[in-house]
């Protein structure tokens, strides 16, 4: 921390006052400033993936990622941060990052991630809802049309719903459908910028939804899925202007 900033984290203790020399993870800003210091650092490498202190280089040959590597982690020595050696990983085709394995042009979820979704008890109140939507929500790139399949789970966590909810056989159709799509291997091809893509929507009165596909080995591959739920005054739409929506909004 900069020496005008420490007198501002001090505490007291039975030793004595206290100051940080280093920034805590505890301070409101701390992660904002800590991600916007990566980037500074790293943001004009373009071999350099990060987020936080989760660090990927990757490379197209050996001896260009041993050459990526010494130019990342000089960026790094110069800007005053230290790379840990047991948390670092070397020349690996696979790797886990944020909860999804990368690797081989392929994407998909953490097995760690996807047998916790396979376990997930049903929930009983609105507040269970909205906890698993949000793991859910986090892999939603991995499901077609995910909104329009998620929509009964969804109502149950409006202001109007009641705290310990009503689970129907569609809240159960809805929950069945979605793990079994993210428990079922779901991989996604990591999309090539020098390959042309093809761009599928679909639209419904509840949903829009698109898939980002490409070309691999003569096989269209989904590289991406994006989908939401209508707006109220978006279902007083005629189809044509629905499937004109779900092409704006399509990734």
């Amino acid at each position: 921390m900069h020496e005008d900033s420490k007198a501002y984290r001090a505490f007291q203790t039975t030793q004595g006052l206290m100051e940080f020399n280093y920034m805590p993870f505890g301070l409101s800003t701390a992660a904002c400033t800590f991600q916007r210091a990566m980037l500074d650092t790293l943001g004009k490498l373009p071999f350099v993936v990060s987020y936080f202190d989760d660090v990927l280089i990757f490379s197209k040959s050996w001896e260009e990622h041993l050459e990526h590597i010494e130019k990342t982690l000089s960026a790094l020595r110069e800007a005053g941060f230290t790379v840990k050696p047991s948390k670092t990983i070397v020349g690996c085709e696979h790797i886990n990052f944020l909860g999804h394995i990368i690797g081989k042009g392929q994407l998909k979820p953490d097995e760690n991630k996807t047998e916790k979704i396979r376990n997930l008890r049903v929930p009983t109140t609105k507040k269970e809802v909205r906890s698993v939507l949000g793991l859910l929500n986090y892999y939603r790139r991995f499901v077609h049309n995910f909104s329009a399949i998620a929509q009964p789970l969804a109502e149950l966590t409006k202001k109007s719903s009641p705290n310990k909810i009503v689970w129907t056989p569609e809240c159960q159709e809805s929950w069945d459908a979605i793990k079994k799509c993210l428990t079922s291997e779901p991989i996604l091809k990591v999309p090539d910028p020098s390959k042309p893509f093809v761009v599928q929507t679909d639209a419904s009165n509840k949903a829009i939804a698109g898939t980002l596909l490409q070309q691999h080995e003569g096989t269209l591959h989904p590289c991406f899925y994006a989908s939401r739920t209508l707006k109220d005054r978006e279902r007083n739409y005629a189809i044509i202007e629905l499937e004109m929506l779900a092409i704006i909004f399509s990734p």
